[in-house]
């Protein structure tokens, strides 16, 4: 690191401080975000320490030239914005606003030293912490989203898993409730839990209940009906309540004969039925 580049990189960090304070008095309110401006003063500090560290990370690329360093702040701080909610355009605001007040120090710096910085200095400067600041954002947004799809993921499986019971109202007879789109109830394992919940309760008759769901494709038809047809080489016969007329043209359309199915429009005529039976 030659003189002049190692004289920016010591008065960078001596103005961490002031450059954090400026880009804190920046903020704006904004409504449940981690950046409003009338956050508690604990936020507030913890938005300081982030922004130091943030600086800090920035700032040492000058002195090693590793832009490696930086994915740590990166993962830290883009996974914590992500599980907390806070929308990654808020983020990607605020880095915008902070490389301003960042760059207006090392505008200050220059001004300073004037006579004994060169053009190609200045433009050595301004690609490595350009392309650091460039780096960190693209980090920042790879693992936060990362994070986000993950969330994303776990939460459609405890949906999946909640919104799948089958739930048994007599010794030998069960309802599953189906409720929401179809394709929440395609994964790999939606048929394989729905016997093996039949088979642990050891029903004779399970009644799928479709008034629950608003619409239905080809796709998910044919699905639904493989279900159906599963459940009957286990010896479990299957009554399907709530059909929509659209779905009864597409099993139609499929080849399905639902003259072989036991269906009612209403569940509680199913289970009426049933119970009385069974």
């Amino acid at each position: 690191m030659d003189k002049m580049t190692e004289k920016l990189h010591d008065f960078l960090v001596q103005h961490v401080d002031q450059m954090a304070q400026e880009w804190l008095d920046s903020r704006e309110v904004e409504g449940n975000s981690v950046y409003t401006a009338d956050a508690s003063s604990e936020v507030t500090e913890y938005l300081r320490e982030q922004n130091h560290y943030f600086t800090r990370t920035i700032v040492q690329v000058l002195k090693d030239g590793a832009l490696e360093t930086i994915s740590g702040w990166a993962q830290e701080i883009a996974t914590k914005r992500a599980r907390r909610g806070n929308p990654l355009y808020q983020s990607i605001h605020h880095f915008k606003t902070f490389r301003f007040i960042f760059f207006n120090q090392v505008e200050a710096f220059v001004s300073l030293h004037r006579s004994s910085i060169t053009h190609e200095d200045i433009f050595l400067w301004n690609n490595i912490l350009n392309e650091a600041f460039d780096r960190m954002i693209e980090l920042f947004t790879m693992y936060y989203g990362q994070v986000s799809d993950a969330q994303a993921y776990t939460q459609k499986m405890l949906i999946s898993e909640l919104s799948t019971p089958v739930i048994s109202i007599s010794d030998k007879v069960g309802v599953l409730p189906l409720i929401g789109q179809i394709d929440d109830y395609t994964s790999s394992d939606f048929a394989e839990r729905i016997m093996m919940q039949a088979k642990d309760l050891e029903l004779s008759c399970l009644i799928i209940d479709l008034s629950g769901v608003p619409s239905i494709d080809t796709m998910m038809t044919n699905e639904l009906f493989q279900v159906v047809n599963m459940l009957d080489l286990l010896g479990i016969d299957t009554t399907v309540t709530g059909i929509r007329p659209e779905i009864a043209l597409t099993a139609v359309q499929l080849g399905i004969d639902l003259s072989k199915l036991r269906t009612y429009g209403k569940l509680k005529d199913a289970v009426k039925k049933l119970l009385h039976e069974s």
